[in-house]
């Protein structure tokens, strides 16, 4: 009856925000909501349409598609890839993923702004990949910081949607929400949320200082 009672005990209210926070701001979700809005504020609507498909499609919704196969057969603990054992077939695989992505934008002749975004989640994942050799980097962390800082830049520099740049700031206090969730949920430490906070800082100046000096 006892343990009946624990399995079948509710989430508590904060569980379940932590939740749905790491859900609705996982890195796959934000990097592709990040490469549409860059690839339409870049080239407008519809030009920037089909660029905006092909790169989210290469970048996260392949990969993704991939780790969610690889779950169900058992060979993935789960979509977030919590074991870190695990991340770094799935983190190559993702990068072999992009490049194919990147070849096909440039023969699309993409903006410099969509190119870039994809570039940046290169440098992040070749990055979250060689600290997860050693440790549990919080990749939600850093997509969220780098995607805040990059959609920033985005709307401020492209002049189809600069009114949208202070809108952009919004985003501010994402980052804070999800590293809140992480630790709630023990899937990272705060320390580990600290580190995927530098990490997405720095591909996320890089971004901005290349985008704005195009």
């Amino acid at each position: 009856m006892t343990a009946t009672r624990t399995a079948t005990t509710p989430l508590s209210p904060t569980h379940r925000v932590a939740a749905a926070i790491s859900e609705l701001c996982a890195p796959a979700v934000l990097v592709t909501l990040f490469l549409v809005a860059t690839a339409i504020g870049a080239a407008g609507w519809p030009g920037g349409a089909l660029q905006a498909v092909v790169a989210a499609t290469f970048t996260t919704v392949l990969p993704l598609a991939v780790v969610l196969v690889l779950v169900r057969a058992g060979r993935l603990t789960d979509h977030h890839i919590s074991e870190r054992r695990q991340r770094a077939p799935v983190l190559a695989g993702t990068l072999l993923s992009i490049g194919v992505g990147l070849c096909l934008l440039a023969l699309l002749d993409a903006p410099w702004a969509l190119v870039a975004a994809v570039w940046c989640t290169v440098a992040g994942v070749a990055l979250v990949l060689v600290v997860n050799l050693w440790w549990k980097l919080s990749a939600h962390s850093a997509v969220a910081v780098f995607v805040t800082c990059g959609a920033v830049a985005v709307f401020v520099t492209c002049g189809a949607v600069t009114i949208a740049g202070p809108a952009a700031l919004l985003l501010l206090p994402m980052p804070v929400a999800v590293g809140w969730s992480r630790v709630r949920l023990g899937a990272h430490t705060a320390g580990q949320v600290a580190a995927g906070f530098l990490v997405g800082g720095v591909i996320g100046l890089a971004f901005a200082a290349v985008v704005g000096n195009r």
